[in-house]
């Protein structure tokens, strides 16, 4: 293959991607190609540019202080370009050369402080968009990974990136994701969030259609499913859509842990996000209004505990849980130093001193405080569940287990109506998608997960092919 089409193959693969640099030196005599901030732009400067334009002649004479690798393909330039070498063409007779400029920065000190995880990958993104780009390159080293940047803000100019694989994203998807991002209208953007605000289905959501994470190797599985990244610079948090149901009972370390705890955890997980929503309102329209339904030993320990209380038990309720969520904010806003001590020692003495005074009863707290240290298992939609678990506590201390079963009915048909950029928000539980099944709450091996899944890409697209059987000898 000759050199210039050398260089129309590696132009073709990369042609929607921004981050891909070519440029002409030395009047034109030699060519530079490479992927920004994959490749060190020093290294570049000062071993290739700089020799080349003050020695000429020979590209491997000339590039003396890089390795240097003479390539006769297409496949092998776009392969090294995607490992953070440049390839340098020109000279007489004209040849092609790869050289070795390996970005080595890439991983940020501080580990993602929202996303712990015991086993898997410790870096985190940072506050430069090209740098989290080369974090999901480095993860996703092909030709299909694109690169769209747009500039949102009249006055601020802020760099905003789009990210998807060409070969596996539904082309409606990312044209509607181009579309909502072209639109913004906005003085600046000052975080991702102000994006996010812009691009989510609907105009006032309760539970999230646009997922966001800060761990480079949870944007690139997503990726690989299909999803589109935005990547807004100054902001360590990247958003992905669509963004479904299941995405928040679902983390990386799952992944990398037996298929049968992985399940029980994801249960687990699921049952106490409804117990976080639904146990208070419950609590109040059985005791309030069915008291028969539970056992007479327990009815008589309730009501002996409410003697002296006069506010109905429904306030009771809702003032124990704005005391939770005062504490909650008061310890998240404070200085790390003394934020934890001040959430517990404000928990042990108003909670302990709103008893002595009889304002909240020892059972009323007991399933507030079990419902709120519920609703921190699923991150994702902790203020959601917040909102929500009101709105049932509402309806049920004032219309009984009608209320609390209107709200359940209510809040399950709205979410089945939800969609984020077309795809069903509760897929692939509603409507059921039989793939998607092995990664919601029953995992199976991810040898097994054989398909992308079908809601989101809109088509059958294979990722694995099964396991091999070993047998000891």
């Amino acid at each position: 293959m000759n050199t210039e089409n050398i260089k129309s193959a590696v132009i073709k693969a990369f042609e929607k991607s921004d981050d891909f640099a070519l440029r002409d030196i030395c009047g034109g005599r030699y060519t530079v190609m490479y992927i920004k901030n994959l490749s060190s732009r020093t290294m570049i400067a000062r071993n290739i540019i700089t020799p080349l334009t003050l020695v000429g002649g020979d590209i491997r004479d000339a590039v003396t202080n890089a390795s240097a690798t003479e390539i006769g393909d297409a496949e092998t330039a776009i392969s090294d370009i995607l490992n953070g070498a440049a390839i340098v063409m020109g000279g007489t007779p004209c040849r092609v050369f790869s050289v070795m400029t390996n970005n080595e920065e890439g991983r940020s000190q501080d580990e993602p402080q929202t996303e712990n995880v015991i086993r898997g990958a410790h870096d985190g993104f940072t506050e430069n968009g090209d740098t989290n780009a080369m974090l999901i390159r480095r993860r996703i080293r092909s030709e299909h990974l694109k690169k769209e940047v747009f500039r949102i803000g009249n006055v601020t100019k802020t760099s905003v990136g789009m990210m998807y694989l060409d070969n596996v994203a539904d082309a409606g998807i990312v044209n509607e994701v181009r579309r909502r991002l072209q639109n913004i209208r906005i003085n600046g953007v000052i975080d991702s969030g102000y994006v996010e605000m812009y691009i989510q289905d609907g105009d006032h959501p309760v539970y999230p259609t646009v997922g966001n994470s800060e761990r480079p190797d949870k944007i690139a599985a997503k990726l690989l499913e299909g999803r589109v990244a935005i990547i807004v610079d100054g902001s360590p948090v990247v958003l992905t859509v669509p963004y479904l149901f299941c995405e928040g009972f679902q983390i990386t370390e799952d992944y990398a842990k037996s298929v049968w705890f992985g399940s029980f955890e994801r249960i687990m997980r699921f049952f106490a996000s409804l117990i976080s929503v639904y146990l208070p309102g419950l609590y109040t329209a059985v005791v309030v209004f069915h008291p028969y339904v539970l056992d007479p030993v327990l009815v008589d320990s309730i009501e002996s505990s409410r003697d002296g209380i006069g506010a109905p038990l429904m306030w009771e309720v809702i003032t124990a849980l704005l005391i939770f969520e005062v504490l909650r904010e008061v310890g998240l806003r404070m200085p790390k130093a003394v934020g934890s001590a001040v959430g517990i020692v404000g928990s042990l003495i108003l909670g302990d001193s709103a008893v002595e005074a009889g304002i909240i009863t020892y059972p009323t707290l007991i399933v507030v405080a079990f419902a709120a240290v519920c609703n921190f298992i699923a991150p994702p939609y902790m203020n959601s569940n917040t909102v929500h678990r009101f709105a049932v506590m509402i309806a049920s201390g004032f219309f009984g287990l009608f209320g609390f079963f209107a709200a359940l009915i209510v809040g399950s048909g709205m979410m089945c109506a939800k969609q984020s950029f077309g795809v069903p928000y509760l897929s692939p539980f509603a409507p059921i998608y039989p793939q998607g099944q092995k990664d919601f709450l029953l995992m199976s091996g991810i040898w097994d997960m054989k398909y992308i899944p079908t809601s989101i890409v809109g088509k059958k697209i294979a990722r694995a092919d099964g396991k091999r059987s070993y047998t000891d000898v």
